[in-house]
């Protein structure tokens, strides 16, 4: 196998969105792909900067605009189910980088997949950025990971010069300023609808989680989150309803998406990297909170919601 070419992010130089290429050769000799043969390219410091999906995992869709894509690893059979279970390590550690840090990955598709392989060429899909991230329990009990890839804003574009014209050390730096100054981290996504208004308004904007409240300027205004439970989107659709929205403090917004803390159904908060109980969570007796999508929360984080 090839050495690889040093990382960047961004779109590759003098490529279009939907062109084709006939190879991997082809791919890598374009920069869209740092490495023959293989489908994804990133390290676990550095974050991932393309993929190349060729239909070797059963859980994978392509909804155009909206990727599943399972991570790697798992020793998939034929018809691409887990033999075994996958970890977040390696390079699947690496897209944890870009979901916190709004890295941008350059998408290929593979065409005519047969048995995992491509056999009508690749077709560049353009820049897409982790928005979501969860585990699973396939059928046959294996521990499966997922990201969520959505396509880059059009208003949103990158100068792959300001990246390819840095000495090769300094490349990966770059590409994390130029990321920073470019894309706001879908992490911190906030969807401020007419339902989460509603709930922050009945909480004062106050965290149901911690109960410290936000105070944002000196006449007291605070500020607050309204976080759904049951993730909206594919492949979760949660509805954007009041029973799946809880009030949350930016903190506990972000350690509950990332599964850092789960809520039972008696409302206890479980801190699920340490494993202890913090404490009930606040409930007004008007806001009823749907079980089931606590369930589903829980659900996307298998290896930590089995004892609970």
């Amino acid at each position: 196998m090839s050495p690889s070419k040093p990382i960047y992010f961004g779109p590759p130089p003098n490529v279009r969105e939907e062109q084709w290429f006939r190879t991997h050769d082809a791919l890598y000799a374009a920069d869209v792909h740092r490495f023959r043969g293989r489908g994804i390219s990133g390290t676990s410091h550095e974050g991932v900067d393309s993929i190349v999906a060729s239909g070797g995992y059963a859980g994978d869709e392509d909804l155009g605009d909206v990727i599943i894509y399972t991570a790697q690893g798992g020793k998939p059979d034929e018809g691409g189910h887990l033999t075994e279970d996958q970890s977040l390590s390696g390079v699947n550690e690496g897209m944890l980088i870009n979901y916190r840090e709004g890295l941008p990955i350059r998408y290929v598709r593979g065409l005519g997949i047969r048995r995992g392989k491509a056999t009508e060429g690749y077709v560049y899909r353009g820049l897409y950025l982790v928005e979501d991230y969860w585990n699973v329990r396939t059928e046959r009990g294996h521990l499966m990971w997922q990201f969520r890839l959505a396509k880059s804003s059009a208003g949103e574009r990158w100068d792959a010069a300001e990246v390819s014209d840095t000495p090769a050390d300094d490349q990966a730096a770059l590409a994390r300023q130029v990321a920073a100054a470019r894309y706001v981290s879908t992490q911190r996504l906030v969807r401020n609808t007419q339902e989460a208004r509603a709930i922050k308004a009945l909480y004062d904007n106050t965290c149901q989680m911690c109960r410290v409240p936000v105070v944002v300027d000196i006449n007291g205004a605070r500020y607050s989150e309204g976080a759904h439970i049951h993730a909206l989107g594919r492949p979760h659709d949660g509805r954007d309803v009041r029973s799946n929205i809880l009030c949350l403090c930016p903190n506990c917004h972000v350690l509950f998406d990332n599964g850092a803390r789960l809520i039972t159904d008696d409302l206890k908060v479980i801190d699920t990297l340490n494993r202890q109980v913090l404490g009930d969570l606040y409930v007004e007796r008007e806001h009823q909170i749907d079980t089931a999508c606590l369930g589903q929360h829980r659900s996307r984080w298998a290896d930590r919601s089995e004892s609970l």
